[in-house]
């Protein structure tokens, strides 16, 4: 199996190297049997969390030298750089904002005031990304270089085919590609596609002797006292069944929505995912209890410190590990869902699985467990997240390597044999590789239909575009179509050997296609979703058909003779005007000079037209999802230079391969261009000029159903040929067309 720089940073054996001299493992060892002595955990399962801890202490201190990513399934090799207080604490700073400095003092202040005892903690995803935006744990300061450097310019992404790899410009740390960008809003990011972390809004408050909902009361008397205005609260009730075993209170206070909830200890079943006992607990067994140590952090409010109470947390954020507080085996067994969400914070923050939790998720057990303990919407909820994230690519290879990607995608029904599946998911990963890949580069050096300025400005008909580098919810629709465009031409395939059935299923749900059933049935997307997947599928089939038909020279044509469908601009009044001064709102010209569609007779305008015809009914199908299928059908083709076979090898190879590339890449930027210029974009918008009414007084013979609706095809067809054309000569070409309807 071929490997890119993906595969490298989720697979490399030693990504970072930490030096552990004796002195710091015996301080560490003291230091845990100190602080977590087993003898404090009340239950079995918890007991054999504190044994776990020393047995792994005592393995990091006869070593001296340790990698934390080729660790073995015990996680025994791992030695924070941190060092801990003996509650957890640490000197590690976090910037906080004035408004949650405000909010916190507010919070301080309600425990100071009406003496309670509770330590306020925030916990989870709050803490992990502000440390993100530190200096200290950010990305750059981790790769050692920053977003400005030049040597870090990255290639474009179809750079496999561009020479031997000793020659390519460094890609960052654990290889993969990234981009250069600004922070938003003062928060993290990740430098790419898709921003990980803003400033967080949601905050998650931890009590550890009172419940969400006391606290909340103490608050609002806190305000009523002073004169302030109280604030509602939203009480989320204990529901066992429905996995909620601790009742949360929520309050919007300021900007931010508040969840206040309890420290917990949990204990599993062997048959559920949902904890069959959970109670009030410490904040260490809170901290052993959740699924990845960079989750586990705590900001104490009461005094203003971080706290790592694994020992291991502060450590896997800086070197951007994801591994877990407890044995991953037992962790995922106990939770099957979280192998998929350290896949996903993997992708999210683009950080490197622990050797010893991607060996667990390989286990057969944990397969099993994911598929017959795991809702369907829970495993469809985590892909589409894995697929927002910076890198889609990684947690598709991931679930792919780890043998998760049958029980995420079941296909079973179309493909039985386990090898073709595998050879399908593998032909997905390739395209949603290659797709990647060439939106990254569209950004760094984007072509004229993918620049932001120009897709705004010639849009007609009111449509204002976004470009797929600005647009999440197409960029992330696109990703679904690229992984699982071969699974469709499969299933195409497969009906054509079963006489059309185009591999739908029988039944109930004949009618359903194998990526609707995929989406909606497996998981649980919405059925909105899976029709604008199966669009930008069927649409990128069209534009490949076009192209390969020999549209891409009508598009040069159009280009060089500069035939153009111009949409009037608005000037400050309101008034739409024309560059002639005259009052039409669309401007036809060729070679510079305006012309007349309704009468002119060129060859080459005639078949401008024709071209814009044909153009337009792929447009009129798939709207302004159209630039996400134009590159899938580009991607396609730059996918498919790998398949082919050359009797030569070495530098005249590459050479031919980046001809190729080359002549791919020009002949879909002067498609998409010649589109632009013949005012196509946003045409699937346009209202035809004579409505149903108008039209059985035109037509006064028309008949109802289906030769109405040919009528009004043959109006849309002619307005798109004769742009400019005028209302009276379209009356006069249906009714010469129409001749039995008059």
């Amino acid at each position: 199996m071929a490997t890119d720089s993906r595969e490298l940073r989720f697979y490399s054996s030693s990504p970072s190297t930490v030096d552990a001299p004796d002195d710091h493992n015996n301080f560490l060892f003291d230091m845990i049997s100190r602080t977590l002595n087993p003898s404090q955990f009340t239950s079995k399962k918890n007991k054999a969390v504190g044994n776990y801890l020393v047995t792994h202490t005592r393995t990091i201190s006869t070593t001296t030298t340790t990698s934390h990513a080729s660790s073995s399934l015990s996680d025994s090799n791992f030695e924070p750089q941190q060092r801990p207080t003996g509650d957890g604490s640490s000197s590690v700073c976090i910037d906080l904002t004035p408004e949650e400095s405000n909010l916190f003092d507010l919070l301080r202040s309600v425990t100071e005031e009406t003496e309670i005892q509770s330590t306020l903690r925030v916990a989870g995803g709050w803490v992990r990304d502000k440390l993100l935006a530190t200096p200290e744990f950010s990305r750059t300061q981790r790769n050692g270089h920053s977003n400005n450097d030049s040597s870090n310019h990255v290639q474009r992404l179809t750079s496999k085919f561009k020479g031997t790899p000793g020659q390519q410009p460094s890609m960052g740390r654990k290889g993969t590609k990234i981009l250069s960008g600004s922070t938003k809003n003062g928060g993290a990011r990740v430098n790419g596609l898709s921003d990980f972390v803003n400033q967080p809004v949601d905050i998650d408050i931890a009590l550890d002797d009172m419940l969400g909902r006391e606290f909340a009361d103490h608050l609002n008397e806190f305000l009523s006292d002073r004169g302030r205005e109280t604030i509602s609260v939203g009480v989320v009730l204990k529901n066992p069944e429905k996995s909620k075993h601790l009742e949360t209170a929520t309050m919007k206070v300021g900007s931010f929505w508040i969840d206040f909830v309890n420290l917990r200890a949990e204990e599993y079943t062997n048959n559920s995912r949902i904890p069959d006992l959970m109670r009030i607990g410490t904040a260490e067994e809170d901290a052993y209890r959740r699924d990845l140590t960079i989750n586990s952090l705590f900001y104490n409010i009461n005094t203003g410190r971080v706290e790592d109470l694994t020992g291991r947390g502060f450590e896997d954020l800086k070197l951007g590990v994801v591994s877990t507080p407890l044995p991953p085996l037992t962790t995922l067994l106990d939770d099957p869902l979280r192998v998929l969400r350290s896949i996903r914070f993997a992708a999210r923050l683009r950080f490197t699985m622990d050797a010893a939790l991607r060996e667990a998720a390989l286990d057969t057990r944990v397969r099993e467990a994911l598929e017959q303990k795991v809702s369907r919407e829970r495993v469809g909820g985590e892909v589409d997240l894995m697929l927002r994230s910076p890198d889609p690519v990684g947690a598709m290879r991931l679930l792919i390597n780890l043998n998760l990607i049958g029980a995420v995608f079941p296909i079973c029904r179309l493909v039985p044999e386990k090898s073709q599946r595998m050879e399908i998911f593998h032909r997905g990963l390739m395209l949603l590789s290659t797709t990647h890949d060439y939106l990254c580069d569209c950004k760094l050096d984007p072509p004229v239909w993918c620049e932001y300025a120009h897709s705004s400005l010639t849009a007609p008909y009111g449509v204002v575009e976004q470009t797929l580098t600005e647009n999440d919810e197409a960029r992330r629709l696109l990703w679904y179509a690229s992984f699982l465009k071969p699974v469709r031409d499969r299933s195409l395939s497969v009906g054509k050997l079963n006489g059309g059935e185009s591999g739908r299923s029988k039944g109930k749900k004949g009618r359903q296609s194998v990526i609707y059933s995929t989406l909606v049935d497996e998981l649980k997307r919405p059925t909105r979703d899976a029709d604008a997947v199966e669009k930008i599928m069927k649409a990128a089939d069209d534009f490949t058909q076009l192209i390969e038909c020999g549209c891409d020279f009508s598009a040069t044509a159009v280009l060089l003779s500069e035939v153009s469908v111009q949409y009037n601009a608005v000037n400050g009044d309101g008034e739409e005007t024309a560059p002639n001064g005259t009052e039409q709102s669309v401007v036809c010209s060729m070679n510079g000079e305006i012309i007349d569609s309704d009468t002119e007779e060129d060859p080459v305008w005639q078949h401008a037209m024709e071209f814009r015809l044909l153009c337009s009914k792929t447009l009129g199908q798939i709207g302004p999802l159209w630039r996400a299928a134009l590159i899938l059908s580009l991607s396609e083709k730059l996918s498919s230079l790998d398949d082919l076979d050359y009797a030569i090898e070495g530098d005249v190879v590459a050479e031919s391969r980046e001809e190729f590339r080359l002549g791919f890449i020009e002949r879909y930027d002067a498609f998409a261009a010649s589109m632009m210029q013949l005012g196509l974009i946003g045409s699937w918008a346009q209202k035809p000029t004579i409505c149903g009414v108008e039209m059985k007084t035109i037509l006064t013979n028309i008949p109802k159903g289906a030769f109405f609706r040919e009528v009004m095809d043959a109006q849309v067809d002619w307005m798109t040929t004769h742009p400019c054309g005028s209302k009276e000569a379209l009356i006069q070409h249906l009714k010469d067309t129409f001749t039995s309807y008059v």
